[in-house]
């Protein structure tokens, strides 16, 4: 395998990486998951899956009006997205699951003929997953993938200038319009080039091994049930319920799930047909998977795309080894981002590099989205403002002072988030410095954590102990104990 990383010469791996160290001539079997794009907050995501549901919707309405026509247009351009190497293709990546004229149409034939799209069962491109014949992990992923390509282009060309990945203007297929409900023709963008084509980088916030919404957890932990309770309601005159403990106190009645499960069948065309009948245990899964999942941790992925285990005490000591000053300003931005991608890779993504504010008037060195499903920085979600955390770094010889804490203060806000964080190399006043971090949040000017060489490694240290105890390594209570201050806790 030839990884991106290692195409280009980064230094890196898939551990510091916000994207996926894909390899450059082959697939990697990992999937776009359409459900963790909608359960995710932040500018990014959210645009993301914007463009997922007007294309859903657009689609929807066709095929209830019956505009064949309108359903060939919206179809059509949905060609394999060999780009961002994800998938199953065995060998170079080349396309399985859409890409020809033949599949287009059968997929055409799919849609237009399934019962639950016609009758409004189905709301998300996701649920399409569920009852929809011939709609599977990899065809689901590269629908969305289509979907989203604009904003993976733009993500690409952000994550390509932060790593110096060279970039060259290619042709990488049509744009979905949000705004026109059409497909716009395929334009140049700026985008690296692998040895077979171009190349397209995919946050890992936003890929699984396997979409959240599964039909046989469906069937097996929504639809069964309600049939469970119909045979006990029957007796022993069900042929698919027995008695145990016979003569017993504690005699029961119970269900052999396994016959009944094959009697009634959980193929997707007879999960339509349970759902019918039992309507209320689709809104039951639906309730059950609103909430994010945590994503795939650095161990997982790392063994899906074949890479070495990252190594914190590395990325601390890359830090450290940059003079503080002016002159280490950019690798030290780098080796922060590097550190803190790894360290919050499953509570943090989509990285944001350069973010612009205010119509560019205003920057934040790395912004992430809270893509956290527990720990800390879902905890800080469910109680605050929190879908997007800016991070300003300063590679300082002294203390932060009031006009960087202040300038930090000037990127927060209730509707992106009010949590940020400053990392410098030294903070020698501690408790001065996070008194006025304190006055800030008590004035309202929102949530503001310094860190500096020390409290990173404290973080790093706290992460490992928690993975060599079995503890959930996202809780971070050194992040705890500073947000409680900021309260007066």
């Amino acid at each position: 395998m030839v990884r991106v990383s290692e195409f280009f010469n980064l230094g890196l791996g898939q551990g510091a990486l916000d994207f996926v160290n894909v390899d450059v001539r082959e697939d990697v079997a990992v999937y776009i998951d359409p459900h963790a794009l909608r359960t995710q907050r932040g500018d990014w995501a959210e645009a993301c899956s914007s463009s997922v549901s007007s294309f859903f919707e657009t689609l929807l309405q066709a095929i209830q009006q019956d505009d064949s026509s309108l359903v060939h247009r919206l179809v059509f351009p949905l060609s394999e997205p060999n780009e961002t190497h994800l998938g199953q293709s065995v060998g170079r990546s080349r396309g399985r699951s859409l890409g020809s004229e033949k599949r287009a149409r059968e997929l055409v034939a799919q849609l237009s003929s399934s019962r639950a799209i016609a009758t409004g069962m189905v709301l998300d491109l996701e649920e399409t997953a569920l009852f929809v014949e011939g709609i599977g992990t990899d065809i689901l992923s590269d629908i969305t993938t289509c979907l989203i390509r604009e904003h993976l282009l733009r993500y690409t060309k952000l994550q390509s200038n932060f790593h110096g990945i060279p970039t060259e203007s290619q042709f990488v297929g049509p744009i979905w319009n949000s705004t026109t409900h059409t497909w716009d023709a395929s334009v140049a963008a700026e985008v690296p080039r692998g040895p077979d084509g171009p190349l397209v980088l995919v946050p890992r916030a936003i890929v699984r091994f396997h979409p959240t919404l599964d039909k046989e957890k469906y069937f097996t932990g929504y639809i069964r049930p309600k049939y469970e309770q119909l045979e006990l309601a029957k007796g022993l005159s069900s042929e698919f319920v027995y008695l145990i403990h016979e003569g017993k106190r504690n005699q029961q009645l119970r269900v052999s799930k396994t016959e009944l499960g094959d009697h009634l069948g959980s193929t997707k065309s007879k999960l339509v047909d349970h759902t019918d009948r039992f309507p209320d245990a689709l809104d039951s899964y639906r309730e059950h998977v609103k909430l994010p999942a945590v994503p795939l941790t650095d161990t997982d992925l790392q063994s899906r795309v074949g890479d070495t285990p990252v190594d914190l005490g590395e990325l601390l000591d890359a830090i450290g080894a940059i003079a503080p000053g002016a002159a280490g300003a950019t690798s030290y931005h780098r080796a922060v981002a590097a550190l803190l991608s790894s360290l919050f890779s499953s509570c943090l993504g989509n990285q944001g590099i350069e973010t612009k504010l205010h119509g560019g008037l205003k920057r934040i060195d790395i912004t992430y989205d809270n893509v956290a499903g527990d720990g800390f920085f879902r905890w800080l979600s469910l109680h605050f403002s929190a879908a997007i955390v800016p991070i300003e770094c300063k590679n300082y010889t002294g203390d932060p002072s009031n006009p960087e804490l202040d300038q930090i203060a000037m990127r927060l806000s209730p509707s992106r988030g009010q949590l940020g964080f400053l990392i410098t190399r030294n903070i020698s006043d501690k408790p001065r410095f996070r008194a006025r971090c304190h006055a800030a949040a008590s004035d309202n000017h929102g949530y503001i954590i310094a860190l500096d060489d020390e409290d990173l490694r404290s973080l790093v240290a706290d992460y490992q102990a928690a993975q060599a105890s079995e503890e959930n390594p996202r809780e971070f209570a050194l992040l705890r104990t500073m947000f409680g201050r900021l309260l007066g806790l």
